[in-house]
């Protein structure tokens, strides 16, 4: 009797067992509510639970915005790299960043970036599905709420206060002209650089090198060289450097 219980236990743990989650996706945080215009950049984590490298796949399976130009979603591998809006899926590894797969015991940072309307407040559900890249069958899933709120002039952040941005280019593809957006933080004055890469990492163009004060600006990239020449198709990288403040956006120039 004993024997033919510890069997029928083993028989059900195995199969538990096999089963067992090789990475998990989490967040802190899952609903996130600020003022109207705000730009929410939502961290969350994949952890390799494995003894193995993982081969996954990153897709946006819900990306349920307002009804509203201004209002936009983008995924980032990692802190440095983030696709452009219409990215639904992307890999790790990834081809294009070069990133390897995910290795035992590792994580790595998943950031979601959603841009908002500046006057009009409205509510985002956006899905997020990791997934393994040779079986779709092992994946977890993750639903965030974004949410914004109708706000007056007293009600906004300082700017002296704020945080260190560099925000989705727009257009992005784009040609013959791109706006990348940028926040100054902090609580003085800092000397800020805005620099284009392209692949093989050399530099491009230099945009701004300027000591600027906290606040919210604006740079404007006509796809041309620090030379005045047009640069060809591609992807190309804009870098911000403010004191220890460093990031990376990724843009697409399609001519």
């Amino acid at each position: 009797m004993k024997k033919t219980i510890l069997c029928s236990l083993v028989s059900w743990l195995f199969p538990m067992l096999m089963l067992a989650q090789p990475f998990s996706f989490h967040a802190d945080q899952l609903a996130w509510s600020d003022t109207t215009g705000h730009f929410f950049s939502i961290h969350a984590d994949i952890d390799n639970l494995s003894s193995d490298s993982l081969h996954l796949r990153v897709i946006r399976s819900e990306n349920n915005l307002p009804a509203n130009p201004n209002w936009s979603s983008s995924m980032c591998n990692g802190t440095a790299f983030c696709y452009a809006p219409f990215v639904d899926e992307f890999t790790i590894p990834d081809g294009i960043f070069g990133s390897p797969p995910l290795a035992p015991g590792e994580s790595v940072d998943f950031i979601l970036d959603v841009t908002t309307d500046p006057l009009e407040p409205g509510t985002a559900t956006v899905t997020v599905r990791v997934e393994l890249l040779d079986n779709a069958a092992v994946f977890q899933e993750l639903s965030f709420t974004i949410t914004t709120v109708s706000s007056g002039l007293d009600e906004r952040d300082d700017p002296l206060s704020g945080a260190f941005r560099l925000l989705p280019n727009y257009p992005n593809p784009f040609n013959p002209s791109t706006t990348i957006p940028f926040t100054v933080g902090g609580s003085r004055a800092l000397d800020t650089r805005i620099s284009v890469y392209n692949l093989l990492g050399q530099p491009v163009a230099l945009l701004i090198d300027d000591k600027l004060l906290p606040g919210e600006y604006e740079v404007t990239w006509d796809a041309l060289n620090s030379f005045g020449q047009p640069v060809p198709s591609g992807v190309y990288f804009c870098e911000m450097q403010a004191g220890d403040f460093r990031e990376l956006r990724k843009l697409l120039l399609v001519r």
